[in-house]
């Protein structure tokens, strides 16, 4: 066995096509991906044949695969919200995994593809051109549809019909049949597990609320689940950047043979655990438990009979979200209490246990008033993983699977100590020294098609980072060095950089 996984990502950005490999890296494992330039960039799809032919490519040398179908049939994520492809053409696409596991049948073969999202706004920068004039009205058409259907109250069924005349018919039927089509080839997904030629499938809940088409439709496919008796090799959760990261390391699990670890969660905050985190349509506590579950593992009711802790930061009424300035006031309040969790992260690591922190307490960012605590009170290279970006359910995704590889390379005898602290130090510079402090400063002095963006992010990223160091540990060990700063997008919600930690000398280390 070579300890190689392809991986076909959902596009090139780094938390998509890079992270799924550093994560790997701590269990002795190699992702190997397609290279950049054909995996499109936001609106423009990625080359869905070249990607095929690099599959095939590779596929002699992997132990297995974790595929995309967003990529392989529409050329990234955000393609598939705006492709013109036809339903054949989509489905016909699919026949290069179905070819693939013909030719290798003692390759497992993973999947996933994400339930097409509706956005509460009218930022068109990734849905198609009718969106910044008509977002929100489909998006409330979506929402009290589902809901009418569910409850059948009168308000719904008269809102529904309010945005049918506000919303041009044209318009309202392209965007049912751009779902139908979506729907329709997660159908033949399901087909693939039944014929054999899928062995996992994840559908994830890409940003979602408690009503919508998207939740109508994760219904019907739920139902078929069951109905079908395929719910040990198929999962509907909310999530869609994290999914790689989990199946990754269940991948690696299966091919390695080796149990997988149990987890037991505890919480900043008893309430905030059962607060719906933005983007996603059920509590928090659920969520952790759909993120473990995905890995193919679950959740025990005492700290003694798990491998890994996950210690989750909460909200104390709401999660908030810098990214877009909401309920940021709702987030630190006398709901929860940082310090006592604080000091049972300390406690559980002095007892030997595997600690492991996801911050959920904001989407897309970290949350100000834990991370100075956190660092004041836990050598944060003695955990077993961290991550604060994005949503509850990429946070939580990326903590699972990195805690999974540490617990992996334990049983393995590996020596990981330099892997992780690279892994933790680049979550906590992107997640709360970009996504918390940077972006918010950034976005105060200039906007998104400012000429000289990327110089500004890069100035005072690096500037953050200097002063970010010296509340670690890490310097006493290492010498960090972070580079090749960029902007994946264009734009500031985002960031992508290299970070390389280099082992001190002795004489360094007494100067």
């Amino acid at each position: 066995m070579n300890n190689k996984i392809a991986l076909v990502p959902v596009d090139a950005r780094p938390a998509t096509r890079d992270l799924p490999g550093q994560i790997a890296r701590i269990g002795g494992w190699e992702v190997v991906v397609p290279p950049k330039e054909i995996l499109g960039f936001l609106k423009t799809p990625g080359d869905v044949d070249a990607v095929r032919e690099w599959v095939e490519g590779v596929a002699p040398e992997v132990e297995g695969f974790v595929l995309s179908t967003d990529m392989l049939c529409y050329g990234g994520l955000v393609p598939s919200r705006i492709s013109p492809d036809s339903y054949e053409i989509l489905n016909n696409r699919l026949t290069s995994i179905k070819e693939l596991k013909k030719k290798y049948p003692e390759k497992p073969v993973m999947a996933f593809s994400a339930t097409m999202r509706i956005s509460n706004n009218y930022v068109n920068e990734e849905e198609k051109p009718y969106w910044s004039e008509y977002g929100m009205e489909i998006y409330s058409y979506s929402y009290q549809y589902h809901r009418f259907l569910k409850t059948s109250l009168e308000e719904a069924q008269l809102l529904v019909k309010e945005m049918e005349e506000r919303i041009p018919p044209a318009i309202l039927q392209d965007y049912k049949e751009s779902r139908e089509k979506n729907f329709q080839l997660n159908q033949a997904l399901l087909q693939g597990i039944e014929e054999g030629w899928l062995d996992r499938l994840v559908f994830p809940q890409d940003d979602t609320s408690e009503y919508g088409l998207n939740i109508l439709e994760q219904e019907k496919l739920s139902r078929e689940v069951l109905e079908k008796e395929l719910f040990e090799k198929v999962a509907i959760y909310p999530g869609a950047d994290e999914v790689a990261n989990s199946l990754v390391a269940r991948m690696i699990y299966e091919l390695e043979g080796v149990a997988k670890p149990i987890f037991y969660p505890f919480y900043s905050g008893e309430k905030g655990a059962l607060i719906n985190a933005l983007y996603e349509d059920r509590p928090i506590a659920e969520s952790v438990k759909g993120q473990v579950f995905a890995f193919s593992s679950f959740i025990e009711a005492t700290p003694g009979d798990a491998d890994v802790l996950l210690a989750v930061n909460v909200p104390g009424k709401k999660q908030g979200d810098p990214a877009i300035q909401i309920f940021l006031g709702a987030v630190d309040t006398a709901d929860r209490n940082i310090g006592e969790w604080v000091q049972r992260i300390k406690h559980y690591i002095g007892k030997g246990h595997l600690v492991a922190v996801a911050d959920v307490a904001y989407a897309n960012g970290a949350d100000p008033a834990m991370i100075p605590q956190l660092l004041a009170g836990v050598d944060v290279r003695e955990l077993s993983g961290f991550a604060a970006w994005n949503t509850a359910g990429n946070t939580l995704g990326t903590v699972v699977a990195q805690a999974a590889m540490v617990h992996l390379a334990k049983v393995k005898g590996l020596d990981f100590n330099q892997l992780i602290d690279e892994q933790i130090l680049f979550r906590l510079l992107e997640d709360y020294v970009y996504q918390t402090v940077v972006r918010q400063k950034v976005r105060a002095e200039v906007k998104d098609d400012a000429p000289d963006l990327a110089k500004r992010v890069e100035e005072k990223f690096l500037e953050e980072v200097a002063s970010f160091l010296k509340k670690t540990s890490y310097e006493k060990d290492y010498n960090g060095v972070v580079d090749n700063v960029f902007l994946p997008w264009n734009r500031t919600f985002e960031i992508g950089f290299e970070l390389e930690l280099k082992q001190k000398s002795m004489k360094e280390k007494t100067m």
